[in-house]
């Protein structure tokens, strides 16, 4: 069966017109989803160094409970940089987050990390 010019053309018109459509709905559906995920990756970085931070908290917690469940007290209990142990008695601590990018503590027993150094 022969191709004609017309046919050839008409198919070449269709294809323009779904590239075209597709193209549209890409701009009108994807782009703006896309734009929303580039501005979010401020915002994931941001979320990835309070991870990493919790991280050293957790570690420093479990350090602490240790301490407590061998000797009675919090007192004298070792951490790992960038983790400091401000205070401690037998009932209470404060710990400390100190790297480049952020200063935290934790007043524990069952505290939470907030901004800031021990007071």
């Amino acid at each position: 069966m022969p191709i004609t010019s017309a046919m050839t053309v008409r198919t070449t018109l269709v294809l323009v017109v779904v590239a075209a459509l597709a193209f549209g709905a890409w701009r009108m559906l994807l782009a703006p989803q896309a734009e929303k995920a580039a501005n979010g990756a401020g915002d994931s970085a941001e979320a990835l160094v309070d991870t990493v931070s919790r991280a050293y908290f957790t570690g420093a917690e479990a350090s602490m409970e240790v301490q407590r469940s061998t000797t009675g007290s919090y007192a004298g209990a070792r951490l790992e940089p960038p983790m400091t142990l401000v205070r401690a008695d037998a009932t209470s601590y404060c710990i400390q987050l100190d790297s480049a990018s952020t200063q935290a503590h934790e007043n524990g027993h069952g505290g939470a990390p907030a901004a800031g150094p021990c007071a």
